[in-house]
């Protein structure tokens, strides 16, 4: 990760999208290759050491060396009931949190500059247009203070796919008021 950081900066690039600690529980889902596999401990460890490593000694701080991190895809993004990409997720409370949130958490105690938001949705609920889960839990019971960032066309998603906003710019406001 320093490394990384460090051509990542060379490149005149802040900010990377990374490290992903989502866990890799179901072969099905494409996207398992980029975990640290099923243990949250195990991903809890490793995305400590890559947010460290990408961001230097003082997460306050990060230097000309260094990049600000970006742990993905808060949360619950590798549990799809379908086993495919960006769709929903059925996760009972207690295995979120026992299961996918311990990685996040760890990050965002290591001093984690920026989180990217899960493009599904969770018990029929999209994780881009929720206030319990981007402001309640990870603002405010995680202490999160950094850059909470969309994935790709998601907020459009809350519209066109999810249809729980009325438009695209209620879609927007969803987001921005969710977290």
């Amino acid at each position: 990760s320093e490394i990384s950081a460090y051509e990542t900066r060379a490149g005149s690039l802040p900010w990377n999208f990374s490290p992903v600690l989502d866990l890799g529980l179901d072969v099905r889902w494409p996207r398992l290759w980029e975990t640290f596999g099923d243990d949250p401990y195990l991903a809890s460890a490793l995305g400590v050491e890559m947010v460290k490593g990408y961001q230097g000694g003082n997460p306050d701080q990060i230097d000309k060396y260094h990049v600000a991190a970006c742990a993905k895809h808060f949360l619950g993004y590798s549990a799809p009931v379908s086993g495919k990409d960006r769709t929903p997720a059925n996760i009972p409370d207690n295995v979120l949190r026992e299961y996918h949130l311990p990685s996040f958490q760890a990050a965002v105690e290591a001093g984690l500059a920026s989180i990217m938001v899960n493009s599904g949705l969770i018990n029929g609920e999209p994780v881009h247009a929720s206030h319990r889960l981007l402001t309640d839990l990870l603002k405010n019971e995680l202490g999160f203070d950094g850059v909470v960032v969309s994935d790709w066309n998601d907020i459009e998603n809350i519209y066109r796919r999810d249809k729980v906003a009325t438009s695209s710019k209620d879609a927007v406001r969803l987001a921005i008021n969710a977290g």
